[in-house]
């Protein structure tokens, strides 16, 4: 047996879910191997601890000592970012109106400094709109080539 499955045995055996046979090889690992006759010892003392129950009660000036602990820390301030938790869902739509309100404006005055080109044929805008220029230099049996015509109705 090695190490690791005897370990594994004598957690077994000190919860008492260990089968004789498994018991014997244990005890035969046990009388060669020094480290896990030291190791049964420390878990076998250890289950033990656990086991006794112990009372636990605070030292005696305990309660005293954690009082005058929260006696002298530093006091927070009542001070917040929003006046009232109450008033918060309220600014914080304020916030949003303002938000969307000044984008608008922005997007306007940004959409009337822009000069518009003069006014393109159906066909340009189309074309503009579709970028046909890129399949231009595509071979004419090519997908590009073919949808090129498709949209140009030159297909049917």
């Amino acid at each position: 047996m090695r190490c690791v499955k005897a370990r594994k045995s004598v957690s077994r055996e000190l919860d008492g879910r260990l089968a004789p046979a498994a018991r014997a090889a244990l005890q035969e690992h046990l009388r060669s191997c020094a480290s896990c006759r030291e190791w049964r010892e420390e878990q076998s003392w250890l289950r033990h601890l656990l086991a006794t129950p112990r009372p636990c009660a605070p030292r005696p000036g305990f309660h005293d000592a954690v009082m005058a602990r929260i006696a002298s820390a530093p006091r927070r301030s009542r001070f917040s970012a929003f006046p009232s938790p109450f008033l918060r869902p309220a600014l914080l739509r304020a916030a949003a109106i303002l938000a969307f309100t000044v984008s608008a404006l922005f997007g306007y005055i940004l959409g009337a400094r822009l000069e518009s080109a003069e006014p393109l044929s159906a066909a340009a805008a189309v074309g503009q709109t579709l970028n046909l220029n890129t399949f231009a230099d595509m071979p004419g049996d090519s997908f590009g080539a073919v949808y090129e015509r498709l949209l140009q109705g030159e297909l049917r």
